[in-house]
């Protein structure tokens, strides 16, 4: 019972589904509000960003992935002695350690009754129980996740093939809590399986040694994966938190939230970096009320050559170092024009920021008793189609008067 003790949940509220709860490391003596976010990382590091940037930042909790350290088949991550706090340079964030990448968990390629296919910079390898007892070990993480036999979305997979899922899934979690000393959150599968979904939900909550439960929306097609979600949940406990990956975006944290997840990844934050736009959507008491015929988008898009002559900053209103100092739209949108690394940065930084305030207004809210209201308002008022990419269509600007012209000879002397 000591991986128990390192890591205590208390639930503060529930409100018919809605949870409020508290996350308490004992060791590290810190405590996290639910629900929240995970900040996502690529090797180890939030993208664009360095650890020095994180302190300017509300970031406590970091997820990693396995997957992104394994390319070799000796990982150098494995031999070094200081753990994995120290490897990655970042030694005040709590560390969650799990096998796959959280943006992507489809399958890359068939598992088998050893191991799990994982995608890495080196192709696919293969993650063992052992080789995932290795890793923990050398890396001393906060919590873990251990492996799961995850199905793709799409495929059309019969129900033998699904009861291997979470056979395999909970023999691999027995295999691991024989020897991890950190505290587990263990996966919960069955596809779209309402049987196998109870099943694998009952026999894994049965596992006194479990601190946690994940669940997996990217194995589900979107019509699918609230009903098969709620199916697991309906056979969890209560007392024990709920990390869901696939909900990333605004809209599906909060229909996560009101089916009883705690805990999400962040990753969309990277993934409306990466397309040139800045959140700009707000919740709860900061957002204004939806007129009518009006529907903004949730993210001003940083490439626009509309932007380029607008000096003032993304938001006013926003904390983060690059609101506060303040980098005005039009000196980000020349970064991006220009093709300079410190866009991408002062975009993620407001981007997490801003993930972390749409957390904070999501707690208050519970809290007030008004998140069914203040969802409805949420989802009236933005435009909820799928940001595309500023990028998309795009040609750099010259600046031919910077340029200078050419100089004009004359034919005759």
């Amino acid at each position: 019972m000591l991986r128990m003790s390192q890591l205590q949940f208390e639930l503060t509220t529930i409100d018919n589904i809605l949870r409020r709860g508290t996350l308490h490391f004992v060791n590290k003596s810190k405590k996290v509000q639910t629900p929240a976010c995970l900040t996502y990382t690529v090797r180890g590091s939030v993208p664009h960003l360095i650890a020095d940037n994180l302190k300017l930042l509300p970031v406590d909790m970091v997820h990693v992935a396995l997957e992104h350290f394994v390319e070799q088949r000796d990982p150098s991550s494995f031999k070094y002695p200081h753990g994995l706090h120290r490897y990655i340079n970042l030694p005040n964030q709590l560390i969650f350690c799990d096998v796959r990448d959280a943006a992507k968990l489809a399958p890359v390629s068939a598992n088998t009754e050893k191991y799990v296919a994982v995608d890495t910079h080196g192709g696919v390898r293969r993650v063992t129980t052992d080789m995932w007892k290795q890793a923990m070990a050398a890396y001393k993480p906060d919590w873990c996740a251990t492996p799961a036999d995850i199905i793709k979305a799409g495929e059309d997979v019969k129900t033998k093939r699904i009861k291997k899922s979470v056979d395999r899934t909970l023999r691999w979690l027995d295999e691991c809590l024989e020897s991890s000393t950190a505290p587990v959150f263990a996966p919960v599968v069955g596809f779209d399986n309402t049987e196998e979904r109870a099943r694998s939900a009952t026999e894994t909550a049965k596992r006194d040694e479990v601190t946690g439960f994940v669940l997996n929306g990217f194995e589900l097609s979107a019509e699918a994966r609230m009903p098969a979600l709620r199916t697991s949940i309906e056979h969890l406990p209560t007392n024990k938190p709920r990390l869901a990956y696939g909900l990333s975006t605004p809209e599906s944290i909060l229909q996560g939230i009101a089916h009883g997840i705690d805990l999400f990844d962040n990753s969309y934050a990277f993934s409306i970096t990466e397309r040139g736009r800045a959140i700009t959507f707000k919740f709860g008491e900061s957002m204004a009320p939806p007129k009518e015929g009006e529907k903004p988008e949730k993210s001003v898009n940083l490439w626009d050559t509309k932007v380029a002559q607008t000096f003032e900053p993304i938001d006013p209103t926003c904390g983060c170092y690059t609101c506060s100092t303040p980098h005005t739209k039009a000196y980000i949108h020349h970064l991006l024009n220009a093709h300079e690394m410190l866009g991408p940065l002062l975009l993620m930084m407001h981007n997490v920021y801003q993930l972390e305030e749409f957390m904070a207004a999501i707690r208050k809210s519970i809290d007030s008793k008004s998140f069914t209201a203040d969802s409805e308002a949420f989802m009236k008022k933005y435009n909820h189609d799928k940001e595309r990419s500023g990028e998309e269509g795009h040609e750099d600007e010259v600046d031919f008067e910077s340029l200078g012209s050419p100089v004009k000879k004359n034919r005759f002397l």
